[in-house]
């Protein structure tokens, strides 16, 4: 069984919000058909945005780094710590920062 689509999704959704809704609606039960009702929405938000992007040849997704280096900022302001390399830029950086300040990338 290969993942789920966005329109399983939006119906399973259809189904779940049927079902509370021809039960007896308590507070719990209307909360969480509130939910259901707003993922919905999303998802249909969702796929007709990304119906456009698709129309207009626009790529919907690009990958992107978390963090970006705006500078290289101040250097050597003390004595050196260990520096280790980084596995993903193979930068170096000191060991106590825990992840690489090129790339993002954690250890």
């Amino acid at each position: 069984m290969g993942q789920p689509t966005l329109e399983e999704f939006r119906r399973w959704l259809q189904t779940e919000i049927s079902a509370l809704e021809s039960t007896d609606n308590g507070s719990v039960e209307e909360e969480r058909l509130l939910q259901l009702d707003i993922a919905l929405q999303e998802a249909m938000a969702f796929s007709a945005a990304w119906k456009l992007r698709a129309e207009a040849s626009v790529k919907p997704t690009i990958r992107e780094r978390s963090v970006r280096l705006v500078s290289d900022g101040p250097q050597n302001q003390g004595p050196s710590t260990k520096s280790v390399k980084c596995n993903s830029c193979d930068a170096d950086f000191d060991e106590d920062l825990g992840f690489c300040p090129v790339c993002g990338e954690t250890r």
